[in-house]
């Protein structure tokens, strides 16, 4: 139940910092989930929080980084081998050796191998955590192809260095020849294990797909696992399992049109499932930096307060040290992104300043071992400690720098507008299923429905609401005195639907809590009658005995007298209600506007389920060509805002896009039916 808990404060910590982060995007949403994990660190469950480095590499990891390499372009990766190896590799490389002779030239007490163990735990850089800053900033396409190219291979360079050096201080003993051969064993053979067990698995799921099996119930937990299985394998042959988990990610990108080859539910359920999975894991990276902080700070105080500075130092060192590197590799263009010559310095700047650690920084840190030969692991927490300030300080700087040097992302598609094209879209679709099939009023109001409430955006006001109650009640007493006029009911039948009708109107009028007195007085009246009803049960049994008191079969034909008079009434109801609803719908069909279609929906709704309680048959066939015909007005109006120029290209393919996927969503609930 611990491991529950915790897992839900976590997800709660996640949704409470990305519920904030919209209310002041100025600060990038990494802050507000450590400040969340920071807060959940008093309580008393996370007191004192140690991570898990193994259940974290594996269960956030991994699937983080097959997410990437499945949605990589793999055809520019291709295209940019060069740009990996140089940023990924050899200036990974290079950057774990000089800020690791920095760091043992800083702290004199650490020793070499760990320095260089520290340095391999903040070289890795997270592309995630530049997106997250970067979200309404228009970085250079060039730039930010080579930073998401490098953060793919680049932590598995990160990974490999750290266990060497780590190595090297637990067993004392350090070859350059068998360091460079482990590293090039662990980084291709992650890579080859990982390219052939993602074909295994790929060929599976186009197996599954092939033969029928591709039920969302198959296919999606299949894919979930396939991460943790291969990083698993690759780690258990001691291979690296991030380079593994990205290139069996990398082949399911290359193999994307075989995988398409299954139906478009399964498709969109498994996208859906990946982003929500990807972005509740990302959270959770932060959030638990944020949780973790305090405990860190605590054993530094305790054990080396005098030196909080020294530390504070180094990690400032280090941040400048990486800026400084990158600023001179992508400026001389060893980065190999080829800018043109006018922008490389501005490129330079902004790879420089992109060179944000967060993911796999934190994990690294807290692989650390807790023990050696009995005692505490020597300077632990002061590497925890290092790390996770050079990460703020990553994430800081960028988040005042970059929107002083970066301008606003410009929108392709005016939200307003879009938003506005969309509610004229709906009304446009409406009005055109009220004018074409005014026979099938039901069907047809039934299908608008739905199709107005899968775009509301915003609460009707309910002074308007009742005002438009006021008006359709009005609409429906005119109605039925019509009918009443023309003798097809009687006006014993007219005026009792009319006095509903008023009373409603009045109803709608006055406070809320009057409908609950008149609710207690119907509740009382029922208990009062059923308690008459049965006290007066042996005194009906007694006049049954008496002379003159009808026979049973007498009692049957006043029982079927009866039956056939509720029958007929309820008939004279039915009509009443049909075409009062008839009107109404008339009316709302000519009176909606994009300003009043919430309004006009609520009211629709309304009068749409008291219509259904009068009318029950099955209209299933009738509104799935409704639907369909629906869509094609949607289309047609598209279209034609299109060729009067009303709209931008971006726009129309955005509302093409989105009635295609509305329309594909739709016809997979009929097949599924």
């Amino acid at each position: 139940m611990e491991i529950f808990y915790a897992v839900v404060l976590l997800i709660v910590a996640t949704i409470a910092a990305n519920l904030a982060y919209p209310y002041f995007p100025v600060i990038p949403q990494a802050f507000y989930q450590i400040f969340a994990g920071a807060l959940l660190s008093f309580v008393p469950f996370f007191h004192h929080f140690v991570l898990e480095p193994e259940m974290f590499m594996l269960i956030i990891i991994a699937p983080l980084m097959f997410y990437d390499g499945q949605n990589a372009d793999t055809h520019a990766l291709r295209k940019h081998i060069p740009s990996v190896l140089s940023m990924a590799v050899i200036l990974a490389v290079l950057t774990v050796i000089l800020m690791g002779y920095v760091s043992h030239a800083v702290i004199a007490g650490l020793p070499l191998a760990l320095a260089f163990a520290l340095a391999a735990i903040v070289t890795p850089t997270d592309a995630v955590a530049v997106s997250s800053i970067t979200t309404n900033m228009a970085v250079p396409e060039k730039v930010m192809g080579m930073l998401e190219r490098e953060s793919l291979f680049n932590d598995a360079s990160g990974l490999v260095a750290f266990n060497l050096a780590l190595t090297a201080f637990i067993t004392g003993e350090f070859s350059v020849r068998d360091g460079v051969e482990h590293f090039f064993v662990v980084f291709l053979g992650g890579l080859l294990i990982g390219t052939i067990l993602g074909i295994l698995f790929t060929w599976g799921r186009i197996y599954l797909v092939q033969t029928g099996m591709d039920s969302t119930s198959v296919i999606v937990p299949y894919d979930i696992l396939t991460p943790f299985i291969i990083y698993l394998a690759a780690e258990h042959l001691e291979l690296s399992g991030i380079l593994a988990v990205v290139a069996a990610g990398l082949l399911r990108s290359a193999a994307s049109k075989q995988i398409r080859l299954s139906s478009t539910q399964l498709q969109l359920v498994s996208r859906s499932t990946w982003r929500i999975l990807t972005s509740i894991l990302n959270g959770f990276v932060f959030v638990l930096l944020g949780v973790s902080l305090p405990t860190v700070w605590h054993n530094i105080q305790a054990e080396h307060t005098t030196a909080l500075s020294s530390y504070i130092l180094l990690a400032v060192i280090l941040y400048l040290v990486m800026f400084g590197l990158r600023y001179l590799w992508i400026r001389f263009d060893w980065a190999q992104i080829h800018s043109a010559p006018k922008d490389q310095r501005h490129h330079a700047l902004i790879g420089a300043l992109s060179g944000i650690h967060g993911t796999i920084t934190l994990a690294m840190a807290f692989s650390l071992p807790l023990t050696l030969h009995g005692q505490a692991f020597p300077f632990r927490n002061t590497m925890i400690f290092i790390a996770a300030v050079v990460i703020i300080l990553s994430l800081l700087i960028p988040a005042i720098v970059l929107p002083l040097i970066l301008p606003s992302r410009e929108q392709p598609i005016d939200p307003e507008m879009a938003k506005r094209e969309r509610q004229n879209l709906i009304v446009y679709a409406t009005q055109q299923l009220m004018l074409e099939h005014p026979e099938h009023q039901e069907e047809t109001q039934a299908v608008v429905e739905i199709l107005n409430s899968q775009y509301g955006d915003h609460r009707p006001n309910r002074k308007l609401v009742g005002n438009l109650m006021t008006q359709t009640n009005q609409i429906e007493v005119a109605s039925v005195q019509k009918l009443a006029d023309t003798n097809q009911v009687s006006p014993a039948y007219a005026n009792r639907y009319v006095r509903g009708l008023i009373w409603k109107t009045r109803s709608n009028s006055r406070l809320s809590f009057a409908g609950f007195g008149m609710w207690f007085r119907y509740v009382n009246h029922r208990l009062t009658h059923r308690l008459r009803h049965r006290g007066n049960r042996n005194h009906h049994d007694r006049r049954r005995q008496q002379p003159g008191y009808p026979t049973p079969a007498q009692i049957d034909a006043l029982k079927t007298q009866r039956e056939k008079t509720h029958a007929n009434m309820r008939a004279v109801f039915t009509l009443m209600e049909t075409q009062g609803y008839n009107d109404v719908m008339a009316y709302l069909a000519t009176h909606t506007t994009p300003e009043n279609q919430a309004e006009i929906n609520a009211v629709r709704t309304s009068y749409n389920t008291r219509h259904r309680h009068f009318t029950q048959h099955d209209t299933s066939d009738l509104q799935n060509e409704l639907f369909i015909q629906a869509f094609q007005y949607e289309y047609n109006y598209v279209r034609q805002q299109r060729v009067k120029h009303a709209i931008p290209i971006a726009l129309a393919d955005d509302l093409y896009q989105q009635i295609s996927t509305d329309q594909m969503l739709y016809m997979q609930e009929i097949a599924g039916d």
